[in-house]
């Protein structure tokens, strides 16, 4: 008898460190328009859509050249701006290989600023991503497509132990409850403001550019059980894997899968 309740102990232990955790970043924008989902930049000349949705989060974007001409973007006139940090998009051929690096970081309360916590951090671009082409030619009527810089460019981020809770019922499994933790931001006190500043000519060699400047802030961010963040299976695959709802999936947000439980709210809570 002894030896039965000690393996079911051991297996609840087990089945409990297995509990995994996700968080799901939020994003509003000052000078763009939402539209299914996406952020969407348009004036008489062209038409940015972007997407965030990626794990870490990606500055992606498109650009439709509505024009009957072409229109050139001019890469070493353009920048991603992150925190007021200028980041290039066009690199000289001598440092085309070397891939730049951020510091790691993580939120210490809604009104602090994103702060270092760890000697390492991830590339913000690797040196794949990294164009050769100074100038991009769009072709009248067509599209050309983006994504280069990490907007949480960390290894892991904790949250603060005195972040917001909420206990809700579980989208998997709505007769459960499940508990979310995170923070609200608004636009003076967000962690995270970036922006996307682009050059643009339809004249090859010109020198006269017309500037875009869309600007991207954190509104939230939102630690919760990957259960909840899963939601309700609706079906399987054809190599068998279930297919889930993924209520909380949108271009405007994007997510970072906890590498380890000890990282979340929860489990250092107790």
């Amino acid at each position: 008898m002894k030896k039965i309740t000690v393996a079911v102990v051991l297996f609840a232990l087990l089945t409990g460190c297995t509990k995994q955790f996700i968080q799901i970043y939020d994003t509003g924008s000052t000078n763009t328009q939402s539209k299914d989902n996406h952020f969407v930049f348009e004036n008489d000349t062209l038409k940015i859509t972007y997407s965030f949705w990626a794990s870490k989060g990606l500055m992606s974007f498109n650009i439709y050249n509505k024009l009957s001409k072409p229109i050139y973007l001019d890469w070493k006139n353009s920048s991603f701006i992150y925190n007021d940090h200028k980041l290039n998009y066009w690199l000289e051929e001598d440092q085309a290989n070397v891939s730049e690096k951020s510091n790691g970081h993580s939120f210490n309360g809604p009104l602090n600023k994103l702060r270092t916590t760890m000697n390492e951090g991830i590339p913000n671009y690797s040196s794949s991503l990294v164009t050769h082409e100074q100038v991009t030619f769009i072709p009248p009527k067509s599209n050309y497509d983006r994504s280069q810089f990490y907007l949480l460019p960390v290894s892991q981020c904790e949250l603060g132990l005195d972040c917001q809770s909420s206990v809700v019922p579980r989208n998997d499994k709505p007769k459960r409850n499940t508990t979310v933790y995170g923070y609200d931001f608004s636009y003076s006190n967000s962690p995270l403001r970036f922006r996307n500043y682009l050059a643009l000519s339809t004249s090859q060699n010109s020198q006269q550019f017309s500037f875009i400047d869309n600007e991207f802030y954190l509104t939230s961010v939102k630690e919760m059980d990957v259960r909840h963040y899963r939601g309700k299976s609706t079906g399987n695959n054809p190599d068998g894997s279930i297919i889930y709802e993924y209520p909380f999936s949108k271009k405007t947000s994007f997510f970072n899968d906890l590498e380890s439980y000890y990282y979340s709210v929860e489990i250092r809570k107790r």
